[in-house]
């Protein structure tokens, strides 16, 4: 049963309404290891933080708070997964934790390093996946007018793309209540809509050309996996930790430059170097490696909260190429077939359970990557005078956790930079074999830039 600080949605002594899952949501209970693990433990967290300038009301911010929660229906959503099926409940409208801190001045710390720490405080807190809702906030003041607010929303109700939807509308209900007048916000759908739809949409148009495809592509495939240092462990005995890593300006335009040049994007130049990396990893030129997209295809729901991304497998066999430059053409043409078949990772790994037996093993840990639009550029918000995104990934951080595996991602910076960075487990890696990787990665990216005719085999 379902904890909540909200009582059930309706008359509380009826059978409360079930929702059916999205295919997502559906995906996600199949790896749950309850609350101190998986896809909805406590620690599956995404946290953004925001540098405040000028007085906030405090009483403005938490009815801000409030709205958010009320528009969007998945904060305030538990998934009850030991049902049969498992599916959607809705509570009503609730109030958002909002707690408030006041930091005493440090004349040894900045600020700036004062955020980095209280950051790590945040990613490293908890939250349950079985009570609403499942948004918190925390604002820290360092004076009237200099504030850091950091917005932890669990991963089970949303994903990157959300997190910027919450952001976004933070403010316009923010600056609304200030101002008293109605926010300015888009048009939205609730996520049990999509749900709804996604169901509807498979059953009457079907997938057989998709799924015809991907017989194709995968037959004889077998995604790739990282060895690892210590082995898979059932369940993690500590909290995940980031290693981070940058690329300068000059280098991130020069990647650029380099995507424009082979008729394809930054993402298809990295994955390229990816596979580049794995292949030497693995000792095989056959490789297929996940990676995370938005899923956001239909414009109805592109301001809607919720599980919306999806990951597809691109399987490239690199042995053919003879240069960097053939390794990315191929790349883009995998990615461009994927993407024009896309189907939920769930129905790929129910009907091709042999391409994903290594990971299912558990025997090496699975190679994830990150296509994320949605996190590119500077976030501003319209809280007091202003509240910028201070997102950043810290060296040797600990933070908030990932189901299973690793995760790369490689985002742009509003300074022109790239921050890298990949999610590990200490549990499975020694910090010497991901920063060796990381180095590694950089240096195959260096000498594609420098000559991307080059043999590959000499990155």
């Amino acid at each position: 049963m379902a904890l909540a600080r909200c009582e059930r949605e309706g008359v509380t002594d009826q059978e409360p309404k079930r929702y059916p899952l999205s295919f997502t949501q559906e995906w996600f209970v199949s790896f749950d290891k309850g609350d101190d693990g998986g896809a909805f433990g406590r620690r599956w967290l995404i946290v953004s933080g925001l540098r405040v300038t000028g007085h906030v009301d405090l009483a403005v911010l938490q009815g801000a708070l409030d709205d958010v929660a009320a528009r969007h229906e998945l904060l305030r959503t538990v998934v009850v997964r030991d049902a049969d099926p498992p599916y959607q409940q809705v509570f009503p409208p609730c109030q958002v934790p909002l707690q408030v801190k006041d930091l005493p001045p440090d004349p040894g710390t900045s600020r700036d390093m004062a955020i980095r720490k209280l950051r790590l405080e945040v990613e490293a807190g908890t939250m349950s996946a079985r009570e609403v809702p499942l948004l918190r906030a925390q604002l820290c003041r360092f004076d009237d007018r200099d504030s850091a607010l950091f917005v932890t929303v669990h991963h089970s109700a949303a994903d990157s793309w959300s997190v910027l939807v919450i952001l976004n509308d933070l403010g316009a209900f923010y600056q609304a209540r200030a101002g008293g007048t109605a926010p300015k916000l888009p048009p939205m759908r609730q996520y049990r809509e999509y749900a709804q739809w996604q169901r509807d949409s498979a059953t009457s148009t079907g997938d057989d050309g998709a799924l015809s495809y991907w017989t194709g592509k995968l037959d004889g495939a077998l995604e790739t996996v990282l060895p690892n240092d210590h082995g898979y462990p059932e369940r993690y005995s500590r909290p995940y930790s980031m290693h981070a890593y940058a690329i300068d300006a000059a280098t991130a335009t020069a990647l650029a430059d380099l995507a424009t040049a082979v008729r394809g994007t930054r993402f298809m130049v990295v994955l390229s170097a990816i596979y580049v990396l794995a292949s030497q990893l693995t000792g095989t030129t056959d490789l297929a490696i996940r990676a995370i997209t938005a899923g956001r295809n239909q414009l109805e729901f592109q301001n809607t909260i919720g599980l919306f991304l999806n990951v597809v497998l691109l399987r490239t066999d690199i042995g053919g190429c003879a240069s960097f430059r053939d390794i990315v053409a191929e790349t883009r043409e995998t990615f461009i077939d994927a993407m024009a078949h896309e189907l939920p990772i769930g129905i790929i790994e129910q009907t091709f359970p042999d391409c994903v037996k290594p990971r299912q093993d558990r025997r090496m840990s699975h190679l994830l990557i990150s296509d994320n639009p949605a996190q590119s550029g500077e976030l501003t918000i319209p809280i007091a005078e202003g509240a910028k995104d201070i997102t950043d990934l810290l060296e040797e951080a600990e933070t908030t956790d990932i189901p299973s595996g690793t995760v790369w991602y490689l985002d742009p910076r509003p300074d022109g930079t790239l921050s890298g960075g990949m999610h590990f487990n200490r549990d499975e890696f020694e910090e010497s074999t991901v920063a060796g990787w990381s180095a590694r990665l950089k240096q195959i990216l260096a000498g594609a830039i420098e000559d991307p005719g080059q043999d590959w085999r000499q990155l």
